[in-house]
């Protein structure tokens, strides 16, 4: 089923509002026309976005920016990004972000400030977005900060069942 990606942005957001505003962050949404809906299931795909912007609030600086992004890079792929504007990811843990358990340093956080987690977020990411026949990857920005970025079939699939 075809998914408002700017329904799916904004329902995270609302959900995320009050560590937002208590941060004082903002967030931008920048939804190409082309990429405006996503086929897959709403629920899955809420609980993936959503655990990738509470990482963004996290770990963005008090007033800082977090961009969500939705881009088509062919006629078979869509592009969702979640990027932050605090210290990034250290590179020898960008390899194992995914993995059950695991947890970057406590120094990723500005200020020692501990945002705690299990660790399970982004292996809960990357399994609800393979079921859509998708792939996430992290990365750092060329100017610093976090960048998730969701790579989705533009077409539906049949793996978004289970």
């Amino acid at each position: 089923m075809p998914c408002s990606v700017e329904s799916l942005y904004s329902g995270v957001e609302a959900e995320l509002a009050s560590s937002i505003e208590a941060r004082r962050q903002s967030i931008v949404h920048a939804v190409d026309a082309d990429a405006a809906t996503v086929p897959g299931d709403p629920g899955k795909l809420h609980d993936a976005l959503r655990n990738l912007l509470e990482n963004a609030t996290n770990y963005a600086p008090e007033g800082g920016r977090i961009v969500m992004s939705a881009a088509r890079t062919d006629a078979s792929h869509i592009v969702l990004t979640v990027s932050d504007n605090g210290p990034g990811i250290p590179d020898s843990d960008l390899p194992r972000v995914f993995e059950r358990f695991y947890r970057v340093d406590k120094a990723r956080s500005r200020g020692q400030r501990d945002p705690g987690g299990t660790g399970l977020g982004l292996a809960i990411v990357k399994h609800l977005i393979g079921l859509h026949g998708g792939n996430v990857t992290a990365a750092n920005g060329p100017d610093g900060g976090a960048v998730f970025t969701v790579e989705m079939p533009a077409e539906e699939s049949s793996k978004a069942e289970g």
